[in-house]
């Protein structure tokens, strides 16, 4: 019998939380990379879209200074 194609792919949890508290991208895409080490396809675009997302992030969530 054949899987289904939803159970073959594995549940990958990413903690947007730890990588926003991280102090540079270097830190967070090694730690994306770790994450991702069993991903079979080409991670280096979704990591830097990750990356990019996240910046835009933390710009939301920093105060302004004045």
């Amino acid at each position: 019998r054949s899987i289904p194609t939803e159970e073959a792919i594995p549940e990958l949890e990413i903690d947007v939380d730890e990588l926003l508290d991280m102090p540079s991208d270097v830190e967070r895409g090694a730690r994306v990379k770790d994450l991702l080490v069993d991903c079979f396809k080409p991670t280096e675009d979704f990591i830097s879209e990750l990356l990019d997302k996240i910046r835009g992030m933390q710009k939301l969530s920093t105060p302004q200074k004045k």
